[in-house]
């Protein structure tokens, strides 16, 4: 087997393999889009949850606030809060 025999066989193997890979990096590439697709949507829906978090943070601190001026109303009123 000569140096030029091996070239050639490489060179078969090797259009061989790329041949039969093919279709699998096609689909790899297809799921790497879908994955791309879903890491925008779950980056949107974290900041959409931020967002809420935020607003509850905000409601909560009025809530309390409006408890407290509540309770200082019933308080100077006499009225017996019910729960």
């Amino acid at each position: 087997m000569t140096d030029n025999d091996v070239k050639t066989i490489a060179k078969v193997v090797k259009t061989e393999i790329a041949e039969a890979l093919a279709p699998v990096l096609k689909k790899l590439d297809e799921h790497s889009d879908k994955l791309d697709n879903h890491t925008e949507a779950l980056m949107s829906i974290e900041t959409t949850l931020k967002g809420y978090g935020d607003m509850y943070e905000v409601n909560k601190d009025k809530i309390e606030d409006l408890d407290e001026r509540v309770a200082t109303v019933e308080e100077h009123l006499g009225i017996t809060p019910q729960k």
